[in-house]
């Protein structure tokens, strides 16, 4: 194969697009693994950051990674993620590369041309925050050069390259950060560690794409104005959706200070695990649901139904099992007792979670039948929801009020987006089978919550063993229909001998 063909190849891999379960199964087992990575390497940063760094700089540093992730969607006007069902429906992949440098070119124009303004807003009404703009800036680049040079292997599905990547991005950012926190650079030395692992990991990922991705200056105007009707109309949603996640931040950092923001930021650092579920499904849940919405609806809507009622009951038995062993994974993990207070939100903060992972499921058939307005109108409920509970709660309970403002703030999303599916896009998904489900978790959550304080750390582990023994013997026995029974003992036996199951 001479040199022309190879890169021909290479194009097909890259650019090839199919819904076919290996698709799906791989995509899902590369996806999961890379959130995996990224959220685990928290648990092995976690207690030397908390023994080095003080609360006010872990308080700091969040701040300075809030704020960043707020204005990356605002400085690409969203062209890296609203267009992507534009990119996945497109069958020629001559105009595939015309939409890429389209979406480069502006991405790189607009976040120049925003950089003054965002400098002087900072400077006039930043306050003592204005001290760490540079340090946003430099976070806020990176992650957009990294965004753009990655976005399009994951809307094709190339999901082991992106694994790959992953693995040595945040490889080198666990090491590099502890060397410079311990070496005593403080919550400086954790930015600029992400930076640099950012910036080379987006060249790597860019050495291999423009080969099959030809750079070229290039705006195409028709692709342009259509990809910012959908960009631009998501663009609020990610704002609120920020609002609803992060926004306490700012409020505890004006109404209780930076000592408040990390003792808060300590408790997402460790239960945002749940968060890999939401970051995997966000590599091919939506493309493939896109997909599916035009190919086969109600073979997707059947599929759909069973996902969701399976992560809404695993869910609710990792919230339980949070706000189980909150106090003991605080003292595991975290090394100053000056941050251990605040292990009382754990699993509030872990059920906020758990909403925000089935907010990415409902989202998908609202997206793939373009109902962006209905989308935006959902979230902008929640982030005004949330803001007003910040105003109420957290002056007076502080870290407490920010955990019940964001995790209310997220529920009422669920149910709103529920409702909007079977009205709006006539989707109906709800499995009846989750109503006595929510009622034991309900119960579940306030007894381990009681019990949770009094336990010894034996009396802990065996817990969560009855626990989790109780929860699949219920399940199996009085939730599960005889079809699901057997297709999980089919699958069993084919796991064992290396048959694959049959639907």
């Amino acid at each position: 194969m001479n040199m022309t063909e190879k890169v021909k190849a290479t194009e097909e891999a890259i650019l090839d697009f199919r819904t076919d379960m290996s698709t799906v199964k791989r995509s899902a087992v590369h996806s999961i693994a890379i959130q995996l990575l990224f959220r685990l390497k928290g648990f092995i940063t976690l207690p030397i950051m908390t023994h080095c760094l003080s609360p006010a700089e872990f308080g700091a540093f969040n701040l300075i990674i809030v704020t960043s992730s707020m204005l990356v969607p605002l400085f690409s006007l969203n062209l890296t993620d609203g267009p992507a069902i534009h990119l996945v429906q497109e069958q020629s992949k001559s105009r595939i590369v015309d939409m890429y440098n389209t979406v480069t070119n502006v991405v790189l124009l607009s976040s120049l041309l925003f950089l003054p303004l965002y400098w002087l807003i900072m400077w006039k009404y930043g306050g003592s925050f204005h001290n760490y703009s540079l340090l946003v800036m430099l976070v806020l680049y990176s992650n957009i050069f990294y965004k753009v040079t990655t976005y399009v292997l994951t809307i094709f599905q190339k999901t082991a390259l992106l694994l790959k990547n992953t693995m040595l991005r945040d490889g080198a950012a666990t090491v590099l950060s502890v060397v410079l926190v311990v070496a005593g650079y403080s919550f400086m030395g954790w930015i600029v560690a992400l930076v640099l692992t950012n910036v080379a990991a987006g060249a790597l990922v860019y050495r291999i794409t423009r080969r099959e991705l030809k750079y070229s200056f290039a705006i195409d105007k028709g692709i342009l104005l259509q990809f910012l009707g959908t960009a631009l109309p998501l663009l609020p949603v990610f704002f609120f959706t920020w609002i609803v996640q992060s926004s306490a931040t700012y409020f505890l950092a004006y109404f209780k200070g930076q000592e408040a923001v990390g003792k808060y930021s300590v408790i997402f650092g460790y239960t945002n695990v749940i968060l890999s579920l939401t970051f995997a499904l966000n590599f091919f849940w939506f493309p493939i649901s896109a997909r599916l919405w035009v190919k086969d609806r109600e073979k997707y809507r059947r599929a759909f139904k069973v996902i969701f009622a399976g992560f809404t009951t695993a869910l609710f038995v990792i919230v339980a099992l949070f706000e189980l062993n909150s106090k003991l994974i605080m003292e595991l993990l975290v090394r100053r007792h000056t941050y251990h207070d605040a292990y009382v939100i754990t699993g509030i903060i872990a059920f906020a979670f758990a909403m925000q992972v089935l907010i990415t499921l409902l989202t998908a058939p609202l997206y793939s039948n373009r109902n962006t307005k209905t989308i935006f109108t959902v979230y902008l409920c929640g982030g005004v929801i949330n803001t007003v509970l910040n105003f109420l709660l957290i002056p007076l309970t502080g870290i407490i009020g920010a955990a019940i403002s964001t995790a209310v703030s997220y529920l009422l999303i669920v149910l709103l987006m529920s409702c909007m599916n079977y009205r709006v896009a006539r989707f109906a998904f709800f499995d009846n089978r989750l109503l006595p489900i929510t009622v034991l978790f309900a119960l579940t959550w306030a007894g381990v919550a009681l019990v949770r304080d009094w336990m010894h750390t034996y009396q802990l582990a065996l817990l969560n063993l009855v626990l989790l023994t109780a929860v699949g013997f219920l399940l199996y026995a009085k939730f599960l229909r005889r079809e699901e029974k057997a297709y999980l003992a089919n699958m069993y036996s084919g796991l064992r001998s290396g048959v694959k199951p049959q639907i």
